[in-house]
């Protein structure tokens, strides 16, 4: 059986400030690759409360009207790794469908979200008082948004978590992830990867590089190193063991074995 002409035939589930705009934006150059628009803010279909199966469907139809003939068809919604739910829902809605992640070393992901999240006038806490209360402070944001989970820094590197759940839905063939460190350490790797996994011609990643985007460099100040050395350490458990549940070479996060 193969996706219907108007589902995604793989989805962009995460993670946050990982890259997923980057290869967003790079696979909408593919000539056989058709992305749900617009990219930011994301389409995010599978967020909030579960509705009936034609609305999925009908809202799909909206974003790949003018996708042709093309052989891939995705959407990037970031918040997917993290949502259960939405694990279960789109497993539901298309069962045949390939998921793609891309994870970032979770200390410097975690600043990247803060920096971005004190950007959008969400966060009024310095970074260290902000990790120490992650979890119990709650959302600014309205009910209908709780998936958005602003002050979730730490908590979302926990990657093996949600490896583990995606694997168990939808097998390993049908899920990747990537490294946003290989955008720059590895390109040609990263994009032969993704373009194998989702079924499509294989161009060269010069073709498909779109440059730095949406970057936080520029919005706040580098994290600060002690902060940063405790952090790591805090997380070694949770990156020896999503090494571990997802097979990937995770070196160039400079963890110690």
């Amino acid at each position: 059986m193969s996706i219907a002409s108007h589902l995604p035939t793989f989805i962009i589930g995460g993670s946050p400030r990982a890259g997923t705009t980057y290869l967003t934006e790079g696979l909408a150059r593919h000539p056989e690759v058709h992305m749900a628009r617009p990219f930011v803010p994301e389409p995010k279909v599978f967020m909030g409360p579960r509705q009936p199966l034609e609305v999925y469907h009908e809202r799909f139809r909206g974003f790949f009207a003018n996708a042709g003939a093309k052989p891939a068809r995705g959407e990037k919604t970031t918040h997917y790794l993290t949502c259960e739910q939405s694990c279960a829902l789109i497993r539901q809605v298309i069962p045949e469908v390939r998921m793609l992640f891309i994870v970032r070393e979770p200390v410097a992901r975690a600043y990247s979200n803060y920096l971005k999240t004190k950007k959008a006038g969400l966060e009024n806490l310095s970074f260290e008082e902000a990790i120490a209360l992650e979890g119990e402070r709650p959302s600014p944001l309205p009910p209908d948004k709780a998936y958005a989970k602003p002050h979730d820094y730490l908590t979302r590197g926990d990657y093996a978590t949600y490896a583990e759940r995606y694997f168990k839905a939808y097998g390993r063939d049908r899920v990747l992830f990537v490294l946003h460190e290989d955008i720059v350490l590895r390109p040609e790797k990263l994009w032969k990867q993704i373009q194998d996994f989702i079924g499509v011609s294989r161009l060269s990643a010069q073709r498909l590089d779109v440059g730095v985007v949406n970057s936080a460099k520029e919005i706040g100040p580098s994290i600060n190193p002690e902060t940063e050395r405790r952090l790591r350490e805090q997380m070694l458990p949770k990156v020896r063991r999503f090494a571990a549940v997802s097979g990937l070479d995770l070196a160039c996060w400079g963890y110690p074995r």
